[in-house]
């Protein structure tokens, strides 16, 4: 179920546990070859899947596509949040559907720059809100991380930002927005090579054309395949959830 497609008193009219899923994005620069809308259109076609798949076990927010991005934002068309700003949206979503009475949530999030703010969110609704289970994700990892793994043929640093993985599946679902004469590997040295250490840095100082990866592997049919990867993922993730179980996923 879409949230947008609704009337307020078909929502009002759902169970309380219907697990609600809020997928986060970006709008920000994917190197030479690929669109801004990138981690969005992911995001979306993900969502759009899963829900072909569960229908009314699930309630689908609107993608957001404002992402923190403040790292991207040397580079022409990226639009960021502040770390403060994305917070208090994140909270402020789930807040509003928290009113309503709704209690499970699952974040679905296909920026990794937001994955820090995400884990203080969680923090946040800890501390703040009783009575409500919140879980968050990204599609490439969980019980079927090992097939999507399997389908990177240029190993997971050739599959970072507009690398390998996000090439392929922009390929797959809008071609026409995509620029293969200028695929290009890129970023291959910014990764700290000291164990245990943490930056932060901008991507023009990490990389030279604003990539991670190795977009000249990508292609429409890995793009597929990286898609129904991702969506199992998603769906054994929601099972757990309404089951009650999980937290018995690794064992």
């Amino acid at each position: 179920m879409k949230i947008e497609s609704m009337t307020s008193p078909d929502i009002d009219a759902l169970p309380r546990d219907t697990l609600v899923i809020v997928p986060v994005a970006s709008l920000e620069q994917h190197s030479d070859h690929l669109p801004v809308l990138t981690d969005t259109l992911i995001a979306q076609e993900c969502v759009d899947r899963l829900e072909n798949r569960m229908g009314k076990q699930i309630l689908m927010l609107p993608v957001m596509w404002l992402g923190y991005s403040q790292h991207h934002m040397r580079y022409a068309g990226t639009i960021s949040a502040s770390s403060e700003t994305h917070l208090l949206v994140m909270f402020d979503i789930i807040a509003s559907m928290a009113s309503h009475g709704f209690t499970r949530y699952l974040i679905v999030n296909t920026h990794g720059g937001n994955e820090a703010n995400i884990a203080v969110l969680l923090q946040r609704i800890m501390t703040d809100m009783e009575g409500i289970e919140v879980v968050a994700c990204t599609p490439y990892g969980g019980p079927s991380e090992d097939e999507t793994e399997a389908i990177q043929e240029a190993g997971k640093k050739g599959s970072s930002h507009a690398g390998e993985t996000e090439t392929s599946m922009i390929l797959a679902i809008r071609p026409d927005w995509v620029r293969p004469e200028r695929f290009h590997i890129d970023g291959q040295s910014a990764f700290p090579t000291v164990p245990g250490i943490k930056t932060y840095r901008r991507f023009d100082e990490r990389t030279e054309r604003g990539a991670i990866g190795d977009s000249r592997a990508g292609t429409a049919e890995k793009g597929e395949r990286f898609f129904e990867a991702c969506v199992d993922n998603l769906e054994q993730i929601c099972i757990h959830i309404i089951e009650g179980s999980l937290y018995d996923i690794n064992e």
